[in-house]
């Protein structure tokens, strides 16, 4: 996973830990750290819902739900992984209930078990963001200010100007990303999914995904990049939805075969932020 990148806001939950009371449903991000050198999930990320789901029960079983993700052009596995130190000696059972809901923390099946091996990390692919997909992007930020004008007499010889603010355009642009990046359907054949470093199963991530969020009205965060200049600050994100989604309702409409079938370009995805 690589910068710049989207994501958005769903409900997950709730799972049950080995067969004891539901955990509470929770609306969470797919994204978002509160320190850029440790990369630990920020407290309304599914990594850390994951994370806090388990500890409910088992009091220190997981130590971090950490995103792993790089700045440059090199391919990353997956963008979170799951540092688990089971402390029970015995396999946690985490049941979500349906496989719907499972493939949103990026499990193919409704119900899985953590074995128990101290330190191990369980790596996992978890919904509600994309980004290129371990290929360089840019964003480029472009303000409008809205104005109306009025006469201000009655031969209108003379108008007054009325500003009532700006209006972001971010226009995200990447470099060519593989096909298994841009639907599931490309995701699910192995090739693909191999040049993109991810999971046949896997359902999340790709750009499909993005364009049935923005077709529900979502309101997305925009990461332009990994942190500001401190190196350990969280970079800010730009709020901002999708427009245009209703005369492009699908992922076709937004890319570009550069290579087809297996690499694919952005012609440039346009959302509208706040200031």
């Amino acid at each position: 996973m690589n910068f710049p990148l989207i994501t958005w806001a769903e409900t997950v939950g709730p799972i049950t830990v080995n067969g004891g009371s539901p955990y509470p449903a929770a609306t969470v991000y797919g994204f978002g750290v509160i320190n850029t050198t440790t990369k630990q999930a920020a407290s309304n990320t599914v990594g850390k819902y994951l994370q806090d789901a388990v500890n409910n029960l088992l009091a220190g079983a997981v130590t971090q739900a950490l995103y792993i993700y790089t700045d440059g052009p090199g391919p990353s596995n997956s963008p979170l992984g799951i540092f688990w130190n089971n402390t029970t000696n015995n396999p946690i059972t985490v049941d979500f209930g349906t496989v719907a809901m499972a493939n949103k923390f990026g499990f193919d099946t409704s119900s899985i078990t953590i074995l128990t091996i101290f330190g191990a990390t369980t790596t996992i692919n978890p919904g509600m963001f994309w980004g290129p997909a371990g290929l360089a992007g840019d964003v480029r930020r472009m303000l409008t200010q809205r104005a109306a004008s009025s006469s201000s007499d009655m031969s209108g010889l003379s108008t007054d100007v009325v500003n009532w603010g700006a209006v972001a355009d971010l226009e995200m642009m990447s470099t060519i990303f593989c096909a298994a990046n841009y639907t599931r359907w490309f995701a699910a054949i192995q090739i693909y999914a191999n040049a993109a470093n991810r999971l046949v199963t896997d359902p999340n991530n790709t750009l499909e995904g993005l364009i049935e969020a923005a077709a529900e009205g979502q309101t997305f965060r925009l990461y332009r990049e990994a942190a500001t200049t401190s190196g350990t600050v969280p970079g800010t994100y730009q709020v901002c939805r999708m427009p245009g989604v209703s005369n492009k309702g699908s992922a076709e409409d937004f890319v570009a075969a550069a290579d087809e079938p297996r690499l694919w370009s952005t012609a440039g995805l346009i959302f509208r932020g706040q200031t």
